[in-house]
C-alpha cells in the first residue's frame, strides 16, 4: 500500500496512482491534525530545529498511518505492508538511517514498513501570527511523559522528591482526562512549592485520508501500537525547546515494558512496546545518529509496579492524588451506561491494566479506591460469563496457570520472545516477571473460590 505524507498543499502533485494521501498541512486539505505547533507558538516559540521537526513529522506520520490503515485490509488480518513516503528537512541524515527506522517500526507495530524520505522546505511549526498573550516557557529541568496513569504519576513524584522540576507532557485524549492531569500538576506545585511541575497538553488525530483521485479511504484501526512513538517524539521536541541536554523520562514498570503476551492467542497484543529495552535501544541509536542527544530514561525499567508504588506511597502528594489517576484501558465506558449513573473517567477494575493496578496497591489502604467494579472474584466471573468484561481476567488466570506450571527455561524462552535482550537483562526481567505475577496471584487469591478455580 503506497502512502504519501504531505506538509503543504503545493508540495508535490505527481503522486503515483492508487496512493493514499495524508496531509499535515496547517491550513488546507488537512486530514492529520495536531495542536502541538500552536502550543509552542503560544509560548513564543515559532521555529524549532529542523531535525526535531523531522522527528515530530515522522512520529505524527506513523501515528496517523497506524490509526487509519486497518489490518483487516491485508491477507492475514494483522501484518500490514506499508510503503510510506515522509517529507523531512535533513534528508541525508534520515536517509542514512532508513533501514534502522524500518526495523524499529516493524518491531513496534508488527508490520512490514518500507519508509522512504524526501526533502522538503515546508514547516508546520513556523507561524507568523502575533498573539497578544504569550504563555511563559516552563522553567523546568526535565521532561516527563504524563499520561495521568499511576506509573507516570509516581514518576513525577519520583522526580520532584529528588529535587527536579519536570515539564509534564500528556496527550489530550478527552477533556475530562486533561482536567485531571491539570489538577494533579497543580497539586504537585502545592506539595513541592520550591520546585516546578508544569503540564503541557497536546492533541493529535487523523480523519479519513484520500486517494489521489480524491475519494476517501474509509477505515480505522484500534490496535494503535504506534501512537506512543508520537508521545516520545513530542517529549523530545519539548526538551529541545527547554534547553540543551534536557532529559526525557518515560516512567513505566518493567513488567508492562516487557509485554509478555498473556496467552498464545494474544501475541498480537494492543499493548505498546515503546518502553521495551530493545525498542528504546533502537530508537536511541537512530536519534543519536541524526544529532539528537537528549537522554531518554525509564527510571522504573527494572521495577515492578508494586515496588514503584511503595517507593512513593508515603509522600503526601501520592496520598492526595493516586485515587485520581487513570490506568484503565477503557475509562470512558460508563458514559454509555443507560441503567445506572457512573461518573467517568473511572478505572473499570476488571481490564488487564486495572488488575495490575490493583496488585500494585496491595500495600496501600484500599478503603477509598475507586473502580467501576471493585471486586475481582468468582461471583464477578459467574455474573459476567460470556461477556467481554471477563475476557482480560480469564486471560490473566490462564497466564497465572501457565506461570505455575512452567520451568525456568520455558520462562526464559517467553521473555526472549518479546525482543532482543542481553543475558543480564533476561535475568533481571525474569525476576520482574516472577514478582509481578506473584503480586497478581496475591490479589486473585484474596477470594478463596477464585483461588480454588485457578488451582483446579
Amino acid at each position: 500500500m503506497n502512502i504519501f505524507i504531505k506538509k503543504d498543499v503545493n508540495e508535490i502533485k505527481d503522486f503515483p496512482e492508487n496512493s493514499i494521501l495524508f496531509s499535515i498541512d496547517r491550513y488546507a486539505e488537512r486530514n492529520v491534525f495536531t495542536n502541538f505547533p500552536k502550543v509552542l507558538n503560544r509560548m513564543g516559540i515559532k521555529d524549532i530545529k529542523p531535525i526535531y521537526e523531522d522527528l515530530f513529522t515522522i512520529g505524527l506520520s506513523v501515528f496517523a498511518v497506524d490509526k487509519r490503515i486497518p489490518r483487516s485490509c491485508f491477507d492475514d488480518n494483522w501484518t500490514r505492508e506499508l510503503k510510506v513516503n515522509i517529507p523531512v528537512f535533513e534528508f541525508d541524515k534520515w536517509n542514512n538511517q532508513v533501514n534502522r527506522v524500518n526495523a524499529m517500526l516493524r518491531y513496534l507495530t508488527g508490520d512490514k514498513w518500507d519508509v522512504a524520505f524526501r526533502e522538503t522546505e515546508y514547516s508546520i511549526f513556523h507561524d507568523e501570527i502575533k498573539r497578544r498573550k504569550i504563555n511563559p516557557l516552563p522553567q523546568c529541568d526535565s521532561v516527563c511523559l504524563f499520561s495521568g496513569g499511576l506509573d507516570s504519576f509516581c514518576g513525577a513524584i519520583h522526580l520532584l522528591k529528588n529535587g527536579h522540576s519536570p515539564c509534564l507532557v500528556g496527550h489530550n485524549e478527552y477533556p475530562k482526562l486533561q482536567k485531571k492531569q491539570n489538577e494533579l500538576a497543580e497539586m504537585f506545585r502545592e506539595e513541592y512549592p520550591s520546585l516546578n511541575a508544569e503540564f503541557i497538553s497536546f492533541t493529535a488525530g487523523s480523519y479519513a485520508p484520500k486517494y489521489v483521485n480524491g475519494t476517501l479511504f474509509n477505515g480505522s484501526e484500534n490496535t494503535s501500537r504506534g501512537r506512543s512513538l508520537l508521545f516520545l517524539c513530542v517529549a523530545l521536541v519539548m526538551a529541545s525547546v527547554l534547553g540543551e541536554n534536557i532529559p526525557v523520562y518515560i516512567p513505566e514498570n518493567g513488567f508492562i515494558g516487557l509485554n509478555v503476551p498473556l496467552t498464545n492467542s494474544r501475541k498480537g497484543s494492543c499493548t505498546t512496546r515503546t518502553t521495551h529495552p530493545y525498542f528504546l535501544n533502537m530508537f536511541k541509536e537512530i536519534i543519536n545518529s541524526v544529532g539528537i542527544n537528549n537522554d531518554i530514561i525509564n527510571p522504573f525499567a527494572h521495577e515492578t509496579k508494586r515496588n514503584i508504588v511503595n517507593s512513593v506511597k508515603d509522600e503526601e502528594a501520592f496520598k492526595k492524588g493516586y485515587l485520581e489517576t487513570i490506568s484503565c484501558s477503557h475509562p470512558c465506558n460508563p458514559r454509555y451506561y443507560r441503567t445506572r449513573r457512573v461518573e467517568y473517567p473511572i478505572n473499570c477494575g476488571y481490564c488487564y491494566p486495572c488488575i495490575i493496578r490493583k496488585s500494585s496497591l496491595l500495600d496501600v489502604s484500599d478503603e477509598a479506591q475507586r473502580y467501576d467494579h471493585n471486586a475481582i472474584n468468582m461471583r464477578f466471573i459467574n455474573q459476567n460469563e460470556g461477556s467481554d468484561k471477563v475476557s482480560d481476567l480469564n486471560a490473566v488466570i490462564s497466564t497465572v496457570y501457565r506461570y505455575q506450571h512452567i520451568n525456568d527455561d520455558e520462562l526464559t524462552r517467553l521473555i526472549k520472545g518479546t525482543g532482543k535482550l542481553s543475558l543480564d537483562e533476561i535475568n533481571i526481567f525474569k525476576d520482574i516477571y516472577k514478582h509481578s505475577l506473584n503480586d497478581i496471584i496475591e490479589l486473585l487469591y484474596q477470594d478463596t473460590e477464585l483461588k480454588e478455580y485457578i488451582e483446579e
